[in-house]
């Protein structure tokens, strides 16, 4: 990924992973609960990255790309926005992974971010829950056509615990209307593929004022999604 985006890796971020994970299996699950303004005791670890399969899912782990010292780097982020300064976490019934493009100046969450706090999420293909025409729900894998790969722009946030031991970025990525064969399947979003040429544009908002950040937001990388249902 880093040679595929031309990016530096992190080690400071990534060192900082594996402590949150050390820590998490030490610490007393009573202080953990209230450090991170938790109701109940967590079902799986808070900082999990890929399954066997290599997907990721709501709140795990997954290595992110954004611009730092003029440069591009990838860090591991959470799949699923903490905002900064939140004294609990946010309830799992609202969608804070993934942020609508009519909606990052409309939803408190993502107003903060947009303009300020830019990323690129790469990944390989995605997966839609749809109803078939029986009204049973099917798992549909997405994927580019002649397409190894391919990236969404996303925003972030830091979180810090009160006492300062946990800290952690997180992001949610952007999607939009889906194009017509991923609409045909039953689904009604998608994630904006950014076009590669305005990456690093994306990543700098500070060089951005909003007109042109929807415009980059809204030119797409050409691209047609195959799809099958997911194993």
């Amino acid at each position: 990924m880093a040679k595929r985006f031309n990016a530096e890796i992190s080690d400071s971020a990534f060192e900082n992973l594996k402590s949150l994970q050390n820590y998490e299996k030490s610490a007393d699950i009573e202080i953990l609960k209230k450090q991170l303004g938790l109701k109940r005791k967590p079902r799986t670890s808070l900082f999990k990255e890929a399954d066997h399969n290599g997907r990721i899912y709501p709140n795990g782990i997954a290595p992110v790309i954004v611009w730092e010292n003029r440069n591009r780097v990838i860090k591991p982020m959470r799949y699923r926005v903490r905002p900064a300064g939140s004294k609990e976490e946010i309830p799992t019934q609202y969608n804070v992974f993934n942020a609508r493009l009519d909606s990052l100046e409309k939803r408190k969450t993502w107003k903060s971010l947009f303009m300020k706090q830019h990323a690129l999420f790469p990944f390989v293909k995605f997966y839609e829950w749809v109803e078939d025409e029986g009204g049973r729900k099917q798992l549909i894998v997405f994927q580019p056509e002649k397409k190894e790969i391919m990236w969404a722009p996303a925003l972030f946030d830091t979180w810090t615990s009160k006492d300062g031991l946990v800290h952690f970025d997180s992001f949610a990525l952007i999607t939009d209307d889906p194009p017509p064969e991923v609409a045909a399947q039953g689904h009604d979003r998608c994630p904006v593929f950014l076009k590669e040429s305005n990456i690093d544009s994306w990543l700098q908002p500070e060089h951005l004022n909003k007109e042109n950040a929807y415009l980059l937001l809204k030119n797409l990388e050409p691209v047609y999604f195959k799809h099958s249902l997911a194993s």
